[in-house]
């Protein structure tokens, strides 16, 4: 942790900086630690400020080798995750990221780490907004709307809102029945219908009204000049969850509904080795497509690494993806296809075996028993035909007729069907390895977010999301190296050991045998015939 916190480029912080003569700051690479720190630890900033004033190892993690030196405020961290947040939502740049691929990046390159293949997971994360009904939130933007509103336009409107602002959202839902909720919703949704042009003009610049502009777009319709309630089938994935959060979205996975983020993780994968480390984190709305996110990774990861094969699941492929794979020169070899299984009893396109070019167009193509196919083009660019000659067809080692019969069809093809086939033998040929290399992702994915419990974060926005989401991966590599020079170590010592002992072992059976003539050599002497004058002792 000490040579990752060290490793830091204040240059990339530089632009957080004041132009102007002022107090000193915080170091950059202390501030960041700390973020590390408290993210890979599950801390809260309470916990993470305590154990900066008197945890002496972190501390000496930090590179402060005395209590007396580097004191500062809370607020300090609070001011620091302030500006980072301004500058990503004004100039889009996230640099924590930009740090933490920084730091990866010279990791790899110390301990040798091969990026030439690499795997891909996400998970869905939850930021720290509440579940709330349809109409609790409804009432709660009601309420915020108000507050928005200076003293003269409250009083104005203190009527309309009387019925929202006497007590909180969830006591003024709880004593409803819930088929009065409807009638609820409805008043509602008139309300917010009179209010929008009414304050347009003076609040159209404010966030309280982007919000109320929002959740009535989200929410309602209007049908000829009549405000109708959305049916629940109708919202959108996108539809405002919490107006604490306004990037948090729906999204149901596998049967579960789930409300928040998602978070995107690549790693390497190198089984002759015994470090892996995290390549590449992406937080977005999970209603973002996970193809979508590697789609946009794929160009950095092929740029900063040595990327050549990736594992991903059934959800990252797409027309898109595929494209991006063959201009990058990436191989993606899935563990499961998304649609139908085709029938196994019949021969499709993945039966035959292709040659291709650079350009990902196939050149030659072969059946199943070897036998080459002719291949014209098709009358569209991007399409083939697979016809096999007639003087070929009676030569052909396939002893099942009705599978030569479908195998001699002529077959019309595109580049998508082919690419499509080419990813059902790589899947056919992974199955047939009894390996998964993919699987260990998914414990991967899991480290980040155990600290967390349910998977659910202390913060709000996909920026701070993100921040956090990149400061546990730092914290998981820093573990990783660590146990990996542990082992390293370990071993060091058992050679060393098993050197000494050998060497003792030699030193023992030198000395026992030099004990045993210093004993045997003077009564061999004695017994010993040895001729006196001419003569044995003994004779």
């Amino acid at each position: 942790m000490r040579t990752c916190s060290a490793a830091y480029e204040e240059k990339t912080f530089a632009v957080l900086y004041s132009d102007q003569a002022s107090r000193p700051n915080v170091p950059v690479n202390v501030l960041m630690g700390l973020e590390i720190l408290k993210d890979g630890n599950g801390w809260t900033d309470e916990e993470m400020y305590n154990n900066f004033c008197y945890n002496v190892q972190v501390r000496y993690a930090l590179g402060l080798h005395s209590l007396d030196e580097g004191h500062f405020e809370l607020r300090t961290t609070y001011n620091f995750r302030r500006r980072l947040v301004q500058y990503m939502q004004t100039a889009g740049e996230n640099l924590v990221e930009a740090c933490f691929e920084q730091v990866t990046d010279e990791q790899m390159m110390a301990y040798a780490v091969k990026s030439g293949v690499q795997r891909v997971d996400s998970k869905q994360i939850a930021s720290n907004i509440r579940e709330t009904t349809r109409l609790q939130l409804l009432v709660e933007v009601m309420q915020r709307t108000y507050r928005m509103l200076d003293a003269a336009d409250k009083l104005g409107y203190a009527d309309l809102f009387d019925n929202y602002i006497k007590e909180k959202s969830g006591k003024y839902i709880y004593r409803l029945k819930g088929e009065k909720h409807q009638s609820h919703i409805e008043a509602i949704g008139e309300l917010m219908a009179q209010l929008r042009p009414q304050l347009a003009d003076k609040y159209k610049t404010d966030a309280g009204y982007a919000v109320l502009e929002r959740v009535f777009n989200d929410h309602f319709k209007l049908v000829e000049r009549e405000v109708v309630v959305k049916a629940g089938a109708e919202l959108a994935a996108d539809t405002l969850q919490s107006p604490d959060d306004l990037e948090a979205t729906f999204r149901k996975k596998r049967g579960e509904g789930h409300v928040g983020y998602v978070v995107n993780v690549t790693e390497t994968v190198d089984p002759e080795q015994g470090l892996q480390l995290i390549s590449k984190v992406q937080t977005e709305s999970n209603s973002a497509d996970d193809a979508q996110m590697l789609n946009e990774a794929l160009p950095d990861l092929v740029e900063r690494t040595e990327l050549e094969m990736l594992y991903t699941d059934g959800t990252y492929s797409s027309p898109a993806v595929d494209a991006t794979c063959q201009e990058q020169g990436v191989t993606q070899t899935q563990t499961g296809i998304r649609g139908s299984q085709p029938d196994p009893d019949t021969p499709t396109l993945s039966n035959f075996s292709f040659q291709l070019n650079q350009q990902g167009e196939p050149e030659q193509m072969f059946c199943p028993h070897g036998q080459r196919v002719n291949l014209p083009l098709g009358r569209k660019e991007g399409r083939f035909i697979a016809r096999v000659a007639e003087s070929v067809c009676p030569l052909c080692a396939a002893q099942d007729k009705r599978e030569q019969a479908v195998l001699c069809l002529v077959r019309y093809f595109s580049i998508p069907q082919l690419t499509v086939a080419l990813r059902r033998q790589r899947l056919a040929t992974l199955l047939a390895s009894g390996s998964n290399p993919r699987a260990a992702v998914e414990a991967t994915v899991r480290e980040l977010t155990c600290r967390f419990g349910n998977a659910k974060l202390r913060v709000r926005g996909c920026w701070r999301v993100s921040m956090t989401m990149l400061a546990s991966a730092a914290m998981c590599n820093a573990r990783r190296i660590w146990r990996f020079k542990q082992s390293q170590l370990a071993a060091k010592n058992i050679q060393e050991t098993t050197l000494s002992s050998q060497s003792r072992h030699l030193s023992s059976s030198i000395l026992a045998g030099t004990q045993f003539w210093v004993i045997i050599l003077p009564i061999w002497r004695y017994f010993a015939p040895v001729p006196i004058f001419g003569q044995h002792r003994f004779a």
